[in-house]
């Protein structure tokens, strides 16, 4: 991920952390997405978008980009200048914008995929403690449905003691009456 330039890091960021917005905002700027929008489409068609010049485009990224959110403006006014998407590919040529495009979406990809993997891990890390949280619930379980037997057998014992005891000490009395 450090290989990407900075605004494309800050672009790829927002598209994992809020895809959801990037749909509407590819939409709003006339490029189409599917029904069901992967990761990959999102960063490919955004950058294609970029490298064909979408103004639009461009303009609500670069707002997305300096403001950390978007919330659905319909008017933005051109804020990025210097180091904007804009300005990087304005004044390149047709070919030279797609190979950046291209390089862009195979980075973008990269980055997307490596932190899908670390959620994977992540995910799995977490199946394997709830696996151990269950074993030792179920073990506790057992052990406490084995204690409270335990403990009825005791109980039923000593009722009948007490129970026999009573018994002697009622004769005992009916004798000595």
């Amino acid at each position: 991920m450090q290989r990407l330039p900075i605004v494309v890091q800050k672009w790829n960021n927002f598209i994992w952390e809020k895809p959801q917005v990037v749909v509407k905002i590819l939409e709003k700027n006339g490029i189409k997405v599917s029904s069901k929008p992967t990761l990959p489409e999102l960063i490919k068609k955004s950058m294609v978008g970029v490298a064909n010049g979408n103004e639009g485009l461009i303009n609500d990224i670069d707002y997305v980009i300096e403001n950390g959110d978007y919330n659905g403006l319909v008017i933005l006014t051109a804020i990025a200048i210097g180091t904007s998407i804009a300005s990087t590919i304005i004044g390149a040529v047709q070919g030279k914008k797609m190979r950046k495009a291209q390089l862009n979406i195979a980075l973008m990809n990269l980055a997307s995929n490596e932190k899908l993997t670390y959620a994977n891990i992540q995910a799995m890390k977490e199946q394997g403690r709830i696996d151990i949280l269950t074993n030792t619930v179920e073990t506790y379980s057992i052990a406490l449905q084995q204690e409270a037997t335990l403990r009825q057998k005791d109980t039923a014992l000593f009722i009948g003691i007490m129970g026999v005891g009573l018994a002697v000490l009622y004769s005992a009395i009916q004798v000595f009456k």
